[in-house]
């Protein structure tokens, strides 16, 4: 995961390099700040397994058993959310038998996202203030696939099967004395 944050005071207004002597510009334009967050995260490790087994089930554990692994490259070149990976490199075990894929062999699909918020401090008379912030999340608007079915025996092996929260915008209004 690397994650970088950024937090700008705008330059506008008495003290800033531009609109020093204020103005209606100056007074509109002044105290604000920017902050943002950029977050990248590479793919969760995911396992191919197997549900219903009748191994499993007898333990009281459906959903350990692994799948058996080719070995063809589990990677495709473009991946979609109907086939997110090679679903051909699995199959399920013969009956009685263990799978030979390791744990982690999959790479699930990574995520990337960018919030900001636009903030000022207004200040009214005394000790009266009134905040304003407006905050982004996933500002971009990035597709964050959530979910992959790593489950063979499943209609939607390999299919991605959520997605994470789509673009969201909220603006608050404080009055604070």
């Amino acid at each position: 995961q690397f994650s970088a944050n950024m937090n700008v005071e705008l330059p506008w207004g008495p003290g800033r390099p531009w609109l020093q002597e204020g103005g209606f510009l100056g007074r509109i334009l002044e105290n604000w700040r920017f902050t943002t967050t950029f977050t990248w995260q590479s793919g969760t490790p995911l396992t191919a397994r197997i549900v219903g087994a009748a191994s499993s089930v007898a333990q009281g554990a459906s959903g350990t058993l692994r799948a058996n692994y080719s070995g063809d490259t589990i990677g495709v070149s473009n991946p979609t959310i109907d086939q997110y990976f090679n679903t051909a490199a699995f199959s399920i075990p013969d009956a009685g038998t263990f799978g030979n894929s390791s744990r982690n062999l999959i790479v699930g699909p990574g995520s990337r996202l960018l919030d900001a918020q636009f903030s000022r401090d207004i200040r009214l008379v005394g000790t009266r203030t009134l905040s304003l912030q407006l905050t982004a999340n996933n500002l971009l608007n990035f597709v964050n696939y959530a979910n992959v079915d790593t489950v063979v025996n499943s209609p939607t092996f390999g299919q991605i099967t959520s997605v994470r929260a789509m673009r969201s915008m909220t603006f608050n209004l404080r009055f604070r004395y």
